[in-house]
C-alpha cells in the first residue's frame, strides 16, 4: 500500500547532464530549499516527505518508481534553470502516471517564467517567490476541497485563462522558521566540494550546506538570486539560531564540512563577528571546516582572522574580471587593486581563497579576457571558478540578449557552465565560441601552471598534485557545434 501523505517534496537529478564527465567531481548538496519548506510545512501539521533524486543519481525515469510509493495530495518539485529539463521530464511521468494528483514548480526558474513554464510543462501551479506560505496555504485548500486556489504567490491556468497572484509574501523575521528538515534527507549521501577536503585526506563526506541570511541588496546584472526574493535587500538569522542549527549538524549528523550559502556573508563584519563568536563560544570551531562567499570591499585581516578561528578555513570572492571597465559595466562596484587587497587580507589571516571569474562580460574583448586570466595566474589563488557569462531567465542580461538578437539556449541545460552544448551570451566583440573557447584554455593554463602547481604542493601536499593532474585536467569537456550568431 502507497504511504498517503499530504506534500511530496523532490529535487531533481541531472548531474549527469549538467556535469557529464565531470558529475563524480561535482559536490552533492542538500536541496536546503526543500528542506526549508518542508520543516515549516510540517510545523503547520501537515505530513510531508522529501525525494531527493540528484542524491541517490537518479534519471527521471527511476524518481518515478520511487514517487509512485507515495500517495500524497500535492506534489512539489524545485529546479533552477539547468536542472529543468531533468524536472520537465519528471513532471511529465506525474501527469502520465498519478493524473490525480496536483503538482507545483518552485524555485528560481518558476519564479522567473511563470507563464512560459505553465505553458510548456506538465504542471499545475508554478510558485512565484519563496514558497512557504503558498505551500502551506495551497494545501489547506486542496484538503478541504476549496476550488477557490488564488493564493498569493502562485500561478496557475484555470481553464483558457492564466492566472496570476503576484509574489509570494517574505518571511522577515528569519528566526521564526523552524530548522531545516534534515531528518528527511539520506544525508549520508551528501559531499563537500573535492577542494573543500584537500586538508582532509579527500573525505568529502559529513557535508551540508547552511544559510545565516536570505536575499542580496546589489544589482548585477547578470545575477538571479533576487528572482525568487522580489526585492534587494537581505533578511537575518540571528547568531544564535543559526549556531544551534549547526550545532545540531555536527552532533545528530556528524557534519564536519559545511558551505553558507549567502550571497552576502560579509556585508555586515560587525554580525559576522557576532556569529563566529557564538561558534567559538561552543566551541564548534575546531570541529568544523567551513567555507563562504565574500565580498572584496568587506574584507579586513581583522574580521578574517576571526572567521578563520571559527573555523572558515575557505572565502570565495567575485572577482569576475581583471578590467576596471568592465567591472563597472555589470555594476560590479569594484576595482583590479581592490581585489588585490582583499587577496592579501585573507591570506594574511591563513584562509585559503577561491576566486571565481566570468568570461564574456557586456564590455570583454579579448584582451580584457586575457587580463583576466592574467590576473588570475597573478594572484594565484588555491583554487579557482572559470565561468561562462549566461543570461538566465530573468535577469537584465536575457533582455539585452533579447533586445541585441543575441543566441540564446534552446534546451535548458545549455545554461550549464560545463553542458558540452553550453551557449554563453556573446557580446558585440566576442562570438559565444570565442568565449568558450576562451574560458576552457583558460582553466587549463591555470591548474597547470607550475607556479599554481609548486604553491598547491606546498599547501596541500603531493596527493593533491596528482588528484588535479589525474582526476581534474583529464577531464577535459568535449564541446559539441555551438550555434553562430
Amino acid at each position: 500500500m502507497n504511504q498517503k501523505i499530504d506534500l511530496l517534496l523532490i529535487n531533481p537529478g541531472n548531474r549527469l547532464e549538467q556535469f557529464a564527465k565531470l558529475s563524480d567531481l561535482a559536490t552533492v548538496a542538500q536541496p536546503l530549499g526543500l528542506a526549508m519548506v518542508a520543516a515549516y510545512v510540517r510545523q503547520h501539521g501537515y505530513s510531508v516527505a522529501i525525494i531527493d533524486a540528484e542524491a541517490e543519481f537518479w534519471t527521471p525515469e527511476q524518481t518515478i518508481e520511487a514517487v509512485e510509493q507515495f500517495d500524497p495530495l500535492l506534489i512539489g518539485v524545485s529546479a533552477y534553470t539547468t536542472k529543468m529539463t531533468a524536472a520537465g521530464r519528471l513532471l511529465t511521468l506525474i501527469r502520465e502516471r498519478m493524473p490525480h494528483v496536483k503538482t507545483m514548480l518552485g524555485g528560481h526558474h518558476g519564479s522567473a517564467i511563470a507563464r512560459r513554464t505553465l505553458e510548456e510543462e506538465a504542471v499545475d501551479f508554478v510558485v512565484q517567490g519563496e514558497g512557504f506560505f503558498p505551500t502551506v496555504e495551497l494545501l489547506r485548500r486542496i484538503k478541504v476541497g476549496k476550488r477557490d486556489l488564488a493564493v498569493p504567490g502562485l500561478a496557475f491556468y484555470e481553464g483558457q485563462q492564466f492566472v496570476d497572484n503576484g509574489r509570494a509574501p517574505l518571511i522577515n523575521d528569519l528566526d521564526e522558521l523552524p530548522f531545516a528538515a534534515w531528518d528527511l534527507l539520506p544525508m549520508e549521501k551528501y559531499r563537500a566540494h573535492h577542494w573543500q577536503a584537500w586538508d582532509y585526506g579527500m573525505d568529502q563526506s559529513g557535508f551540508a550546506v547552511l544559510y545565516t541570511s536570505l536575499g542580496c541588496p546589489f544589482q548585477c546584472e547578470y545575477c538571479s538570486v533576487n528572482v525568487v526574493y522580489g526585492k534587494h535587500k537581505t533578511r537575518y538569522r540571528s547568531s544564535e539560531h543559526v549556531v544551534r542549527e549547526l550545532e545540531l549538524l555536527v552532533n545528530q549528523y556528524g557534519v564536519k564540512h559545511v558551505e553558507i550559502i549567502d550571497d552576502t556573508f560579509t556585508l555586515l563584519p560587525k554580525r559576522v563577528e557576532a556569529f563566529c563568536n557564538e561558534i567559538i563560544k561552543r566551541g564548534l570551531g575546531k570541529k568544523l571546516n567551513m567555507w563562504c562567499f565574500a565580498r572584496t570591499d568587506r574584507v579586513t585581516t581583522q574580521l578574517m582572522k576571526k572567521m578563520k578561528q571559527a573555523g572558515i578555513n575557505w572565502v570565495f570572492m567575485g572577482f569576475e574580471s581583471g578590467d576596471d571597465f568592465v567591472l563597472q559595466g555589470v555594476n560590479k562596484y569594484q576595482t583590479v587593486d581592490q581585489i588585490r587587497r582583499a587577496v592579501d587580507d585573507v591570506h594574511h589571516a591563513g584562509i585559503y581563497i577561491g576566486g571565481n571569474y566570468v568570461f564574456g562580460l557586456p564590455n570583454d574583448t579579448h584582451e580584457t579576457m586575457q587580463q583576466t586570466l592574467d590576473l588570475a595566474k597573478d594572484l594565484n589563488t588555491e583554487y579557482a571558478n572559470f565561468f561562462l557569462l549566461m543570461a538566465y531567465p530573468g535577469t537584465k542580461l536575457q533582455q539585452t540578449a533579447r533586445q541585441k538578437g543575441y543566441s540564446l539556449p534552446e534546451k535548458w541545460g545549455q545554461y550549464g557552465f560545463f553542458a558540452p552544448d553550453a551557449l554563453p551570451m556573446r557580446n558585440d566583440q566576442l562570438s559565444a565560441e570565442d568565449i568558450l573557447a576562451f574560458r576552457d584554455n583558460a582553466f587549463n593554463e591555470y591548474f597547470n601552471s607550475e607556479r599554481y602547481l609548486s604553491m598547491i604542493r606546498e599547501r596541500f601536499g603531493e596527493p593533491i598534485i596528482d588528484f588535479i593532474r589525474t582526476k581534474i585536467l583529464t577531464r577535459k569537456i568535449e564541446r559539441t557545434r555551438i550555434a553562430r550568431d
